[in-house]
């Protein structure tokens, strides 16, 4: 398992380029190579929420990123659960309309409730 990372290149304070590696004296030994700083590898969380302290040589965890970036996923996974929802076909869509229309029923309302229980929004 790797346990140290090599932070070789940093821009805006995010890691552009790094290294991973299993020992500490091998991730020193390309730093004093290549440059940039030694840190143990974090237990969890992609690398793209970390920000870089260079002048520290350390790297802290954004957790409001990271948040953000999930509700993101979330909202679009929505979308397409409820896009892909199985609603009924158009044509039968508009069969129910009618007959609710002449028979004072409520099934067309019913069916795309039936789909938007299935899939609330988050």
């Amino acid at each position: 398992m790797k346990n140290y990372i090599a932070i070789v290149k940093n821009e805006d304070s995010k890691i552009t380029k790094y290294q991973d590696f299993d020992v500490k004296s091998d991730a020193d030994a390309h730093v004093v190579k290549y440059g940039g700083f030694v840190v143990s590898k974090p237990p969890s969380g992609g690398l793209k929420y970390f920000v870089v302290d260079a002048d520290k040589k350390t790297i802290t965890y954004d957790k409001s990123k990271a948040d953000s970036d999930d509700a993101a996923l979330a909202a679009v996974a929505y979308k397409k659960a409820r896009r892909n929802a199985p609603y009924p076909r158009i044509e039968d869509q508009l069969d129910m309309q009618y007959h609710d229309l002449v028979d004072g029923t409520t099934t067309w309302q019913d069916a795309v409730q039936a789909v938007k229980d299935a899939h609330p929004k988050p």
